[in-house]
């Protein structure tokens, strides 16, 4: 049975492999479910058993699929009694190249009969679809689904110096690092799923930890490549605000998200409940969260301080007005409460200042410093709003994919300029966005690029000769990229960021432009 098995993965396997520039996202996977009675026999063919219900690209058939002669003589296996469950193989499934398990029929003659053709790839090109080249995964012992993958990266930056920086941090950042390494377990049946990922990475020094813990109901809808109705999922899960935020890592081409959706949510996934699911051309999502994102770069998760949560949400369409055209959007929202620390309480003391460097205490420089009592910590509100536009046009050099994103914001920065009202007096306002495309030049190039702009504080203001001024803030970010790939195996990618923003000053003290370019190399590879 070993050999039949191992071509049957092949062939299922390679009926996947159809869509070069898939549009995937490995981090929201729909597993198919497993039959209700995997031993219930096929109506109208006794003896065999039936297959479960599929989402797949190879639709399931009465026929055997083609398998090899178990010797060279052509001689078969005989077939399994009624009884015994089916081995399974991998096929492609309906997102991010979920692997569904197919039935794997007893050998058949010499000349078997032709196995179907793969059906078309209808996957939410919103939720970035089936990836290009990165969704395969393995089916293992009872219906667990394996997948995962590797980034490994160069990067080169114009602030790298030799120094340590305060804290003895280095102030290095001309290195090698493994920027992500992930592994995910499936399983589905037919009303429920649960999934698990683990991330590894040296971005701050070789660090494990969870990436993905969720389990979900599932009401799920009988068309093929659609969403379900419904999926209530609790645990560690993605946030569903925009595009960005749930168009996996492991699909996307630019190396990061954009500048101003890092600000945002530093980290991909947080803690709490989410209710998603779709309905002919029309997606929802909402989610009540902890408000504290996971980053995946180490040291900076916390534990959630106040019992305010976020609510989290997005409502968008998904349509194919051509069978060359794929349009998608939506508008999205977050309404929250943010977290001002207190401070712990003082006790007297006296400060030393040597004023004239004598190493010698001399009168005037002794200082009384008084006791200050404990402050109380304090909560703020915050909001974003937010609408994503993404259009895919396929055409015979490739696919071409533009889309855009843009949202305002108050009091929500919680990665870069981390807004805090009650400490500066005032709101924060924020505002972003970016536009991208994507160009693939036949299924074994791509090009790109994206120009992203952030304005952390629309309100700045600045000091000069004595006098209040307005002041900039904005970061500018213009990122082409350029990349070849080997559909289902490898890819590889360089990008250069070029950052124009007023976060340096001259020598009169005027706001100017940070030497802070970066240019990176990665190759990804699949597991």
């Amino acid at each position: 049975m070993r050999p039949t098995v191992a071509l049957c993965t092949f062939f299922a396997l390679a009926a996947t492999s159809g869509t070069a520039f898939a549009q995937g996202a490995d981090d929201d996977l729909e597993i198919p479910a497993a039959p209700a009675d995997a031993g219930a026999a096929t109506p109208g063919a006794p003896g065999r058993v039936a297959p479960p219900p599929s989402t797949s690209a190879i639709a399931p058939t009465a026929a055997p699929l083609p398998t090899a002669p178990s010797s060279a003589s052509g001689a078969s296996s005989p077939p399994p009694p009624p009884s015994e469950k089916p081995l399974v193989a991998p096929a492609a499934g309906a997102q991010a190249g979920a692997v569904e398990p197919v039935p794997v029929p007893p050998t058949s003659s010499v000349n078997p009969p032709k196995a179907p053709e793969p059906a078309a790839d209808t996957s939410s090109f919103a939720r970035a679809g089936s990836e290009p080249s990165l969704t395969s995964g393995v089916t293992g012992p009872l219906g667990l689904v394996f997948s995962g993958y590797v980034q490994g990266q160069y990067e080169t930056n114009q602030m790298s110096q030799d120094q340590l920086l305060q804290g003895q941090v280095p102030a290095n950042l001309d290195r090698f690092l493994v920027r992500r390494g992930r592994l995910r377990i499936d399983r589905a049946w037919q009303w429920a799923q649960t999934t698990l990922e683990i991330d590894g990475n040296t971005t701050r020094g070789a660090t494990f930890g969870l990436r993905r813990a969720e389990a979900s109901f599932v009401y799920r809808n009988p068309e093929k490549g659609a969403p379900p109705f419904v999926r209530v999922t609790a645990g560690l899960s993605e946030i569903p605000f925009g595009y960005e935020m749930t168009d996996s890592s492991r699909s996307r081409y630019f190396m990061e998200r954009s500048q101003a959706s890092l600000a945002l949510f530093p980290g991909e996934p947080d803690v709490g409940v989410r209710v998603s699911g779709g309905l002919g051309f029309f997606r929802y999502s909402l989610a009540y969260l902890n408000g504290e994102p996971f980053d995946d770069r180490p040291g900076r998760s916390v534990r959630d301080p106040n019992a305010a949560k976020d609510f989290v949400g997005r409502l968008g369409v998904d349509t194919k007005p051509r069978e060359d055209l794929h349009v998608s959007g939506g508008v999205s929202f977050l309404s929250g409460r943010g977290f001002h620390p207190g401070k712990d309480a003082t006790k007297a003391g006296v400060v030393w200042r040597d004023l004239n460097e004598n190493d010698v205490l001399d009168a005037g420089e002794l200082t009384a410093v008084p006791a200050a009592a404990a402050t109380p910590s304090e909560s703020f509100g915050r909001f974003a709003i937010g609408a994503d536009l993404q259009l895919a046009f396929t055409s015979k050099l490739g696919e071409s994919r533009l889309y855009g994103e843009l949202f305002v914001a108050q009091n929500a920065d919680r990665g870069l300029f981390v807004a805090d009202p009650i400490a500066s007096g005032s709101d924060v306002r924020h505002l972003g966005y970016y536009v991208a495309f994507l160009q693939e030049i036949t299924r074994w190039g791509i090009v790109g690029f994206r120009m992203d702009v952030y304005d952390p504080d629309a309100d700045l203001f600045d000091t000069r000769v004595g006098k209040r001024v307005p002041q900039s803030a904005t970061i500018r970010t213009y990122s082409p990229l350029v990349g070849v790939k080997l559909p289902d195996r490898l890819r590889v990618i360089v990008q250069y960021d070029a950052i124009v923003d007023s976060l340096a000053r001259d020598g009169l003290g005027v706001p100017t432009d940070l030497a802070n370019d970066q240019l990176t190399l990665r190759v990804q590879g699949e597991l």
